[in-house]
Protein backbone atom coordinates (compact mmCIF):
# COMPACT_ATOMS: atom_id res chain seq x y z
CA UNK A 1 0.00 0.00 0.00
CA UNK A 2 1.29 3.04 -1.52
CA UNK A 3 1.89 5.97 1.39
CA UNK A 4 3.44 9.42 2.42
CA UNK A 5 5.17 10.12 5.73
CA UNK A 6 4.32 14.12 6.79
CA UNK A 7 6.56 15.78 9.23
CA UNK A 8 4.97 19.22 10.18
CA UNK A 9 8.11 21.07 11.97
CA UNK A 10 9.15 24.22 13.92
CA UNK A 11 12.22 25.21 15.28
CA UNK A 12 13.88 21.84 15.50
CA UNK A 13 16.14 20.63 12.66
CA UNK A 14 18.29 18.99 15.08
CA UNK A 15 15.69 17.11 16.66
CA UNK A 16 14.13 16.11 13.77
CA UNK A 17 17.25 15.11 12.19
CA UNK A 18 18.36 13.41 15.06
CA UNK A 19 15.31 11.64 16.00
CA UNK A 20 12.23 10.89 13.56
CA UNK A 21 14.63 11.25 10.31
CA UNK A 22 16.62 8.73 12.27
CA UNK A 23 13.99 6.38 13.13
CA UNK A 24 12.40 6.17 9.51
CA UNK A 25 16.15 5.87 7.74
CA UNK A 26 16.88 3.13 10.71
CA UNK A 27 13.35 1.35 8.91
CA UNK A 28 14.30 2.20 5.59
CA UNK A 29 11.21 4.48 4.82
CA UNK A 30 12.49 6.43 1.46
CA UNK A 31 13.64 9.08 1.91
CA UNK A 32 11.66 10.51 -1.43
CA UNK A 33 8.30 9.30 0.15
CA UNK A 34 9.10 11.76 3.23
CA UNK A 35 7.72 15.28 3.54
CA UNK A 36 8.82 17.89 6.12
CA UNK A 37 6.93 20.86 6.48
CA UNK A 38 8.27 24.26 7.76
CA UNK A 39 7.61 27.86 7.83
CA UNK A 40 9.57 30.11 4.75
CA UNK A 41 11.76 31.53 7.56
CA UNK A 42 13.54 28.54 8.66
CA UNK A 43 13.50 26.95 5.33
CA UNK A 44 16.90 26.91 4.49
CA UNK A 45 18.40 26.59 7.74
CA UNK A 46 16.41 23.40 7.54
CA UNK A 47 17.74 22.22 4.26
CA UNK A 48 21.47 22.89 5.39
CA UNK A 49 20.81 20.68 8.40
CA UNK A 50 18.99 17.48 6.91
CA UNK A 51 20.05 17.89 3.23
CA UNK A 52 18.44 17.52 -0.10
CA UNK A 53 17.62 13.83 -0.03
CA UNK A 54 13.78 14.68 2.00
CA UNK A 55 10.89 16.51 0.42
CA UNK A 56 11.17 20.05 2.04
CA UNK A 57 7.89 21.81 2.01
CA UNK A 58 7.69 25.72 2.48
CA UNK A 59 4.41 25.51 4.34
CA UNK A 60 2.44 28.36 6.99
CA UNK A 61 2.72 28.89 10.41
CA UNK A 62 0.95 27.41 13.54
CA UNK A 63 -0.11 23.87 13.97
CA UNK A 64 -3.53 23.66 12.75
CA UNK A 65 -3.27 25.84 9.59
CA UNK A 66 -0.32 23.45 8.85
CA UNK A 67 -1.91 20.54 9.19
CA UNK A 68 -4.72 22.18 6.70
CA UNK A 69 -1.95 22.67 4.62
CA UNK A 70 -0.85 19.24 4.51
CA UNK A 71 -4.15 18.21 4.11
CA UNK A 72 -4.04 20.50 0.58
CA UNK A 73 -0.98 19.71 -0.28
CA UNK A 74 -1.61 15.91 -0.78
CA UNK A 75 -4.46 14.66 -3.33
CA UNK A 76 -7.63 13.33 -2.04
CA UNK A 77 -7.48 9.92 -0.48
CA UNK A 78 -3.59 9.75 -0.41
CA UNK A 79 -2.92 8.05 2.78
CA UNK A 80 -0.52 10.14 5.12
CA UNK A 81 1.57 8.68 7.88
CA UNK A 82 1.55 11.80 10.13
CA UNK A 83 4.53 11.68 12.67
CA UNK A 84 5.69 14.51 15.55
CA UNK A 85 9.38 16.04 14.29
CA UNK A 86 10.87 14.08 17.97
CA UNK A 87 10.11 10.22 18.06
CA UNK A 88 12.46 8.67 19.00
CA UNK A 89 10.75 4.95 18.62
CA UNK A 90 7.42 3.23 17.86
CA UNK A 91 6.37 0.53 20.52
CA UNK A 92 4.18 -1.95 21.06
CA UNK A 93 2.55 -3.68 24.22
CA UNK A 94 4.45 -6.77 24.63
CA UNK A 95 2.82 -9.91 26.82
CA UNK A 96 0.45 -7.15 28.02
CA UNK A 97 3.75 -6.48 30.46
CA UNK A 98 6.51 -4.11 28.95
CA UNK A 99 6.83 -2.09 26.08
CA UNK A 100 9.23 -3.42 23.32
CA UNK A 101 10.53 -1.07 20.10
CA UNK A 102 9.02 -2.20 16.93
CA UNK A 103 11.25 -3.92 14.38
CA UNK A 104 9.72 -3.38 10.86
CA UNK A 105 7.92 0.01 11.10
CA UNK A 106 7.22 -0.64 7.41
CA UNK A 107 5.45 -3.59 8.08
CA UNK A 108 3.36 -1.71 10.89
CA UNK A 109 2.37 1.05 8.66
CA UNK A 110 0.93 -0.94 5.95
CA UNK A 111 -0.45 -3.27 9.15
CA UNK A 112 -2.29 -0.17 10.09
CA UNK A 113 -3.23 0.64 6.74
CA UNK A 114 -4.67 -2.47 5.53
CA UNK A 115 -6.99 -2.50 8.80
CA UNK A 116 -8.39 0.81 8.06
CA UNK A 117 -8.61 -0.54 4.22
CA UNK A 118 -10.94 -3.02 5.42
CA UNK A 119 -13.14 -1.37 8.55
CA UNK A 120 -13.51 1.76 5.97
CA UNK A 121 -12.42 3.55 8.56
CA UNK A 122 -10.37 6.86 6.98
CA UNK A 123 -8.27 7.64 10.57
CA UNK A 124 -6.50 5.68 13.09
CA UNK A 125 -4.17 6.45 16.05
CA UNK A 126 -2.12 4.89 18.63
CA UNK A 127 -1.91 5.08 22.67
CA UNK A 128 -1.67 8.07 23.16
CA UNK A 129 0.72 7.57 26.46
CA UNK A 130 3.68 5.03 26.51
CA UNK A 131 2.38 3.38 29.74
CA UNK A 132 2.00 -0.53 29.57
CA UNK A 133 -0.34 -0.71 32.44
CA UNK A 134 -3.30 0.85 31.05
CA UNK A 135 -2.45 -0.08 27.66
CA UNK A 136 -4.76 -3.23 25.91
CA UNK A 137 -3.88 -5.47 23.33
CA UNK A 138 -6.89 -4.39 20.70
CA UNK A 139 -7.89 -2.45 18.36
CA UNK A 140 -11.15 -0.11 19.10
CA UNK A 141 -13.70 1.52 16.70
CA UNK A 142 -15.60 3.99 19.08
CA UNK A 143 -14.58 7.44 19.33
CA UNK A 144 -11.41 7.70 21.37
CA UNK A 145 -8.36 10.24 20.62
CA UNK A 146 -6.15 9.99 17.92
CA UNK A 147 -2.70 11.93 18.95
CA UNK A 148 -1.18 14.02 16.89
CA UNK A 149 2.71 12.59 17.55
CA UNK A 150 1.70 9.42 15.44
CA UNK A 151 -1.36 8.69 13.04
CA UNK A 152 -2.65 7.81 9.63
CA UNK A 153 -5.31 8.47 7.80
CA UNK A 154 -6.79 8.62 4.18
CA UNK A 155 -6.88 12.26 3.26
CA UNK A 156 -10.60 13.75 2.80
CA UNK A 157 -9.42 16.92 3.57
CA UNK A 158 -11.34 17.69 6.32
CA UNK A 159 -10.28 21.00 7.35
CA UNK A 160 -9.26 22.14 10.82
CA UNK A 161 -10.54 25.54 12.46
CA UNK A 162 -7.11 27.33 13.92
CA UNK A 163 -9.80 28.45 17.17
CA UNK A 164 -8.06 25.20 18.61
CA UNK A 165 -4.97 25.49 17.42
CA UNK A 166 -3.48 23.37 20.80
CA UNK A 167 -5.57 20.97 20.04
CA UNK A 168 -6.02 20.19 16.56
CA UNK A 169 -5.48 16.91 17.33
CA UNK A 170 -8.69 16.02 19.31
CA UNK A 171 -10.52 18.33 16.74
CA UNK A 172 -8.97 15.91 13.85
CA UNK A 173 -10.23 12.55 16.01
CA UNK A 174 -13.48 14.51 15.82
CA UNK A 175 -14.03 15.11 12.62
CA UNK A 176 -12.90 11.92 11.21
CA UNK A 177 -15.39 10.32 13.31
CA UNK A 178 -18.32 12.44 12.51
CA UNK A 179 -17.66 11.82 8.90
CA UNK A 180 -17.08 8.01 9.07
CA UNK A 181 -18.48 7.10 12.39
CA UNK A 182 -15.45 5.48 13.54
CA UNK A 183 -12.00 5.88 14.14
CA UNK A 184 -9.69 3.00 14.82
CA UNK A 185 -7.03 3.14 17.51
CA UNK A 186 -4.25 0.84 17.98
CA UNK A 187 -4.37 0.23 21.91
CA UNK A 188 -0.96 -1.75 21.89
CA UNK A 189 0.81 0.53 20.13
CA UNK A 190 2.40 3.98 21.10
CA UNK A 191 5.56 6.09 20.98
CA UNK A 192 8.25 7.82 22.63
CA UNK A 193 9.00 11.49 22.29
CA UNK A 194 9.91 14.50 24.54
CA UNK A 195 6.48 15.92 25.45
CA UNK A 196 6.57 19.89 25.46
CA UNK A 197 10.36 20.71 23.87
CA UNK A 198 11.02 23.61 22.89
CA UNK A 199 9.59 24.88 19.45
CA UNK A 200 6.24 23.51 18.62
CA UNK A 201 3.63 25.52 20.26
CA UNK A 202 6.04 27.36 22.07
CA UNK A 203 4.93 29.41 24.74
CA UNK A 204 1.22 30.28 26.56
CA UNK A 205 0.22 27.04 26.17
CA UNK A 206 -2.03 27.33 29.38
CA UNK A 207 -3.54 29.90 27.72
CA UNK A 208 -3.67 28.20 24.24
CA UNK A 209 -4.90 24.83 25.57
CA UNK A 210 -7.84 26.41 27.56
CA UNK A 211 -8.92 28.77 24.94
CA UNK A 212 -8.64 25.74 22.65
CA UNK A 213 -10.76 23.66 25.12
CA UNK A 214 -13.62 26.21 25.29
CA UNK A 215 -13.99 26.35 21.43
CA UNK A 216 -14.11 22.42 21.20
CA UNK A 217 -16.48 21.75 24.07
CA UNK A 218 -18.78 24.42 22.90
CA UNK A 219 -18.72 23.89 19.53
CA UNK A 220 -18.90 19.77 19.68
CA UNK A 221 -20.61 19.61 22.83
CA UNK A 222 -22.16 16.03 21.89
CA UNK A 223 -18.86 14.28 21.51
CA UNK A 224 -16.57 16.37 24.22
CA UNK A 225 -16.68 17.71 27.76
CA UNK A 226 -14.43 19.35 29.75
CA UNK A 227 -12.43 16.58 31.97
CA UNK A 228 -13.45 17.25 35.51
CA UNK A 229 -12.42 19.95 37.47
CA UNK A 230 -10.32 21.88 34.65
CA UNK A 231 -10.97 24.08 31.87
CA UNK A 232 -7.93 23.41 30.05
CA UNK A 233 -8.29 19.89 29.00
CA UNK A 234 -10.93 17.77 27.65
CA UNK A 235 -12.07 14.44 26.82
CA UNK A 236 -14.03 12.26 24.37
CA UNK A 237 -17.51 10.71 24.79
CA UNK A 238 -17.47 7.24 23.92
CA UNK A 239 -20.32 5.02 22.95
CA UNK A 240 -22.52 7.56 21.32
CA UNK A 241 -24.14 7.13 18.02
CA UNK A 242 -24.02 9.38 14.89
CA UNK A 243 -26.77 10.54 12.81
CA UNK A 244 -24.88 10.06 9.59
CA UNK A 245 -27.72 10.31 6.99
Amino acid sequence: MEYVVAIPSLSRPCALKRKTLQLLDEHNIPKNSIYVFVIESEYEIYKSIIGDEYNLVVGVRGIANQRNFISNYFELDTYICSLDDDIEKIMFLDDDIDLTSVNNLKLIISFMINTMDSAEVNLCGVYPIANAFYMRDNVTTDLRFCIGGFYIFRNKKLMLSTSAESKEDYQNTINYFIHDGSVLRFNNLTFKSKKHACGGLGKDRDMMNAYAASYLVNTYNSVCVYRKNSVTEIRLKRNIKLNLS
